[in-house]
């Protein structure tokens, strides 16, 4: 049996979700760390990371990458809360990247799996995030 899923424990998560995609977009590796708890893991296409020293370092490699941008938007967020601290999430997340080259734009469409705990303060962190692709497009310039 599942918790009720009171409106102002889904705002929080719903702010997680939409700090992540912020901080992704705007390659800040500490602060997006930061949004798990510190033994937390990140795995992103089958590359795992554990703990936010690592989660920072895998997040600065890939935001080191001379003119990539991307910009992430999620949706379909679907909640169950097995106690009043912890819960499990799933969503789809679209990532747009552009290399800032003439190749063309990419489009992937993920699914995202994960657990999450609130803390004492009230605020939701990460336990698990799990960002699998399932669909991958090429965009053409117009």
């Amino acid at each position: 049996m599942s918790d009720p899923v009171t409106q102002n424990e889904l705002q929080s998560i719903e702010r997680l979700f939409s700090d992540f995609a912020w901080f992704a977009d705007r390659c800040d590796a500490e602060a997006l760390a930061n949004l798990f708890v510190p033994g937390g893991v990140l795995s992103v296409g089958g590359r795992e990371s554990a703990g936010s020293d690592n989660i920072a370092a895998d997040c600065s490699k890939r935001f080191a990458v001379s003119d990539r941008k991307t910009r992430h938007m999620w949706s379909n967020l679907r909640v169950e809360m097995p106690t009043a601290d912890t819960a499990r999430t799933t969503a789809i997340q679209l990532t747009f990247e552009t290399s800032g080259d003439d190749t063309p734009a990419r489009l992937r469409v993920n699914d995202v799996i994960d657990e999450l705990r609130k803390g004492a303060s009230g605020e939701w962190r990460f336990v698990s995030r799990h960002i699998r692709c399932e669909m991958a497009l090429e965009l053409q310039h117009q």
